[in-house]
């Protein structure tokens, strides 16, 4: 026992950040599992980042009509709520198995809509993983010079967020993406360009395979060795390539078949090369039997049955041939399959914006004509100040520390009935003017109602707000209200309170409805407080 003490459960957002941890150490069974838990739960946020993270574990583990599966879940709920950086993230992660099962053409289209997005998120990991990713679709469609490119560009994100996991992987697809140059200054009759292509190769994959040891990555160790053998091969150190291809050790526990497969395939091409064809034969029929999918066990296939013929085995490369064609069609098969399966996916995804974009916009009306209720609610439209809704509102918290005036203009009825009630509106909207000209930023001025206005002085003791009441009524008596009717005067008798008065606002605001009708008894155009002020 420990005393009765228990340990509290982790929380979601810690067991998605453990899933990730377990993820950049090639632990994609046990970031599933964790990840699996926060995806059922019901924050949304975490929900639609699980659900990212999901889709990249079944990538990993070869799972391939997973990764379509769940990413159409993802893509919903990322839109729902618009994380764009779990989006950008699952495109690539789309586009990467859409490689592995030899469909570059949608992989491109999905990797251009994930730097689209990424792009839109400013998310600087969403941004690194499609620009890496671009990178490897580059690749195998040949194009190394945009290879290199976007493989730097995430190799640079990937160093300023500290991702060494990443940054070593884009330095080994750089390194295929060299090789392969390598092959083609090759063709040309420029074996000094190959070699020194080569030699670049060969130390940008030591320097990834450095990095996953260091960082206890085994997948993107063991793929980083084989792109290494094959560039050692390349330049005709075959023993030495055979060397690394043997002292790796398959852990069907730790490796999935995609690996396993790449290193007997890796190992079978280099034997081939270097004319060892019962070896090749054996490691690429090894190959071929772990192939995690059609499209792997169709490179192998090819891969045999060029050894075969090199053995002068015809008739083993015969039936090997026949069975590259065939997988060769099952593969295209299934990649209009998929095809048409992603276009459904792109069209709910499409159609899923379309209703989050309504959505929003619906919301935002509401939230504009609901803040319009509460201006106009609060607000006196003829004036453009504050009413007494707003003052009570004020109010609500008492007025310690505060003062407020009572303003009322003087013999308002007779402006209204010797000039008009448009030129009493007149002056009313003036003296609203007058009076928020007069006072200072954290002071408020309200309409109060009919011709009275409210003025909330922030902080001054009596002295200060009998000043500011008393400069405001002198202005407004000097003022030339021609503008307004020729021959027009107006004034206004001022009552004042002084917060401290009562912890009831009502109290206080009643003191000033009292002042300001003794100022009128008294004459009218004088304030009144506290203490009478002449």
């Amino acid at each position: 026992m420990n005393g009765g003490l228990r340990l509290a459960a982790p929380s979601p957002a810690d067991r998605l950040s453990q899933a990730l941890v377990h993820f950049d150490h090639s632990d994609p069974v046990a970031a599933r599992e964790l990840a699996t838990a926060v995806a059922a739960g019901d924050d949304p946020a975490l929900r639609a980042r699980a659900l990212a993270l999901l889709v990249r574990c079944h990538l990993v583990l070869d799972e391939h009509v997973e990764v379509l599966a769940l990413a159409r879940e993802a893509l919903d709920v990322c839109w729902r709520i618009g994380d764009r950086a779990s989006e950008a993230i699952v495109h690539a992660t789309v586009a990467r198995s859409l490689l592995f099962t030899c469909d570059p053409v949608s992989a491109m289209e999905e990797i251009m809509t994930a730097l689209e997005v990424a792009d839109a998120s400013g998310d600087l990991t969403a941004r690194m993983l499609s620009t890496g990713t671009a990178g490897t679709v580059y690749c195998y469609l040949e194009q190394f010079g945009q290879t290199l490119e976007f493989c730097e560009r995430a190799a640079e994100m990937a160093r300023i967020l500290g991702d060494e996991i990443t940054n070593g992987a884009m330095i080994d697809t750089m390194a295929c993406a060299n090789m392969c140059l390598a092959e083609e200054a090759r063709s040309a009759g420029d074996e000094d360009a190959a070699l020194l292509l080569s030699e670049l190769a060969q130390s940008q994959s030591r320097e990834a395979i450095a990095v996953a040891r260091r960082l206890g990555h085994r997948r993107q160790e063991v793929i980083a060795l084989g792109n290494l053998a094959e560039s050692l091969s390349f330049a005709g150190r075959t023993e030495e390539a055979l060397d690394l291809l043997t002292g790796w050790q398959i852990d069907p526990e730790r490796d999935s078949q995609s690996i396993i497969t790449h290193i007997r395939d890796t190992h079978g091409t280099v034997c081939l090369a270097s004319g060892r064809y019962d070896e090749a034969i054996g490691h690429l029929r090894a190959a071929m039997a772990s192939a995690e999918s059609k499209a792997s066990a169709m490179v192998s296939a090819e891969h045999l049955a060029d050894a075969y013929e090199r053995n002068g085995d015809l008739r083993g490369a015969l039936d090997t041939y026949k069975l590259f064609h065939a997988l060769s069609k099952e593969v295209a098969s299934e990649a209009a399959l998929r095809s048409g399966s992603i276009a459904v996916v792109r069209m709910e995804t499409a159609q899923a914006k379309a209703a989050a974009e309504q959505e929003r916009a619906r919301v935002a009306a509401l939230q504009h004509a609901n803040q319009e209720l509460l201006r106009k609610s609060l607000e006196d439209p003829l004036t453009g100040l504050g009413n007494r809704r707003h003052l009570d509102e004020l109010m609500a918290d008492g007025l310690a520390g505060h003062a407020i005036l009572l303003v009322d203009v003087d013999h308002f009825k007779r402006v209204n009935d010797e000039h008009s009630h448009l030129v009493g509106d007149g002056v009313l909207r003036m003296l609203a003017g007058l009076l928020r000209s007069a006072c200072r930023g954290d002071d408020v001025v309200v309409r109060f109602g009919g011709e009275e206005f409210a003025v909330l002085l922030a902080g001054p003791d009596l002295t200060s707000a009998t000043t500011t009441a008393q400069r405001l009524r002198s202005e407004v008596a000097a003022h030339d209200w021609d503008a307004v009717a020729p021959g027009l005067a107006v004034t206004v008798s001022i009552g004042l309170a002084l917060g401290d008065e009562s912890t009831d606002p009502a109290v206080v605001l009643g003191h000033a409805d009292e002042r300001l009708y003794a100022a009128k008894r008294a004459g009218r155009n004088r304030v009144h407080g506290p203490a009478e002020t002449p």
